[in-house]
């Protein structure tokens, strides 16, 4: 009965020994997986993207037909300084978050600013403004957005989507957009410019048509 007894215990302890170092395997992959990179680990010289250099314009060969221009994604150019190879990002992009999302068309873009309006996002809403953009209510530009964002903070918010959208090209790079924007039972009709900055569609002005 006793040699029985020792023979079942001898043939659970490997399988013991096993589970526990499954176990412990499984802590350390998912430690691993959870831990956050330090900026220490951003240093070395003999990372391939920390040795990139600008090697001008891609050539096209004979007999080949040159790429089309307009949707081009514009560099802005460099300023020269070198970036210090021990510094990296202290937290990744936020991939699925709504800055993330690039507007491929004017059209998407009005549609973007209007769900963004409606969700209150004052920064999201903002952003979508240029650098470059010109109120015509003779205020200069950061005056003008402080009241837009107090606007979408606190005023009625609008439908998250606009009506009669038209959108006619003024140029390579602008666009004139014109559409109805409703708040509650009131329309107003209005018109931006939009301007590709970077790739980016931006509002450069923007005006009141027609209201109540």
């Amino acid at each position: 009965m006793n040699a029985r007894i020792q023979t079942a215990t001898a043939s659970k302890a490997p399988t013991a020994h096993l589970l526990a170092a499954v176990l412990c395997a499984m802590i350390l992959s998912l430690s691993a997986c959870s831990s956050t990179p330090k900026p220490i680990q951003c240093s070395g010289n003999a990372k391939e993207y920390l040795q990139a250099q600008d090697h001008g314009s891609l050539q096209i060969p004979e007999g080949i037909d040159a790429p089309n221009q307009p949707n081009k994604l514009t560099i802005p150019p460099s300023n020269g300084q070198q970036s210090d190879p021990k510094l990296c990002l202290e937290m990744a992009p936020n991939y699925f978050g709504a800055t993330a999302r690039i507007a491929a068309s004017p059209e998407e873009m009005v549609a973007d600013w209007a769900q963004a309006w409606a969700d209150r996002n004052s920064s999201l809403v903002l952003d979508m403004y240029s650098s470059n953009f010109v109120s015509d209510e003779n205020t200069d530009r950061s005056t003008w957005l402080e009241q837009r964002r107090s606007d979408i903070v606190t005023a009625p918010i609008p439908a998250p989507r606009v009506t009669d959208l038209k959108v006619t090209q003024a140029g390579d790079d602008q666009r004139t957009a014109t559409f109805v924007q409703q708040f509650g039972k009131t329309n107003v009709q209005k018109q931006l410019t939009l301007v590709r900055e970077a790739g980016l569609w931006k509002i450069a002005s923007e005006r009141i048509i027609t209201s109540p």
